[in-house]
């Protein structure tokens, strides 16, 4: 059967969920697109990827002690505004899949702070529009056949991008990241996140 991305289920299944579950979710989602976009996509000195790296790294940080530290907060928007300008100073697309790696990881950001749902799900969204995006550059898809929108949806890493994200909710659901399971609940997720679209 062929997924299709669904921003207002997404969203809804988020919103049922504590602030540490979504957090959790958007780490994975932004782990995911850095792994698996960020470093099999893109060129491994591309801009923004130190930056993806030191902003995933954080947003697990904050899952293990959730909001409202000061210090923290001012990490946040130190990263933001890194994360911003690099987007801004992207003027001719130069950055490929490495826009939606850094939006995500942007969104994340965002949620480490309250575990917003919304941003939780921009998060998983730019993860399957870095699928996308790569589909999109597909030699095998013929763009100008009528089909091509359902062939990209149907192509193998729209498909595992999908299953992946879908994992992750599954994943976060079952646990709360709280109380003395805490780190064999992060470490789980993120495996999952890590191996993703090579499992």
């Amino acid at each position: 059967m062929i997924q299709r991305y669904d921003g207002d289920v997404l969203l809804s299944d988020l919103e049922a969920l504590a602030a540490p579950q979504r957090r959790a979710f958007a780490a994975a989602c932004a782990e995911a697109l850095l792994r698996h976009f960020g470093s099999a996509w893109a060129a491994s000195e591309s801009a923004g990827s130190t930056e993806c790296e030191q902003v995933v790294a954080f947003c697990w940080r904050a899952v293990e002690r959730g909001a409202g530290d000061p210090e923290s907060s001012e990490i946040v928007d130190l990263f933001l505004t890194g994360l911003e300008e690099i987007l801004s100073e992207d003027e001719e697309g130069d950055l490929g899949v490495m826009e939606h790696v850094i939006a995500g990881a942007y969104y994340a950001l965002k949620c480490s702070r309250e575990g917003d749902s919304g941003n939780a799900e921009l998060v998983a969204k730019n993860l399957y529009e870095a699928a996308d995006y790569v589909a999109l550059a597909d030699p095998e898809i013929d763009m100008a056949s009528p089909n091509a929108g359902s062939a990209i949806i149907a192509s193998e890493v729209v498909q595992k991008t999908l299953a992946v994200i879908a994992g992750i909710r599954d994943l976060v659901i079952a646990r709360t990241f709280q109380g003395s399971d805490q780190s064999v609940e992060i470490s789980q997720v993120r495996g999952f996140a890590r191996q993703g679209l090579d499992g």
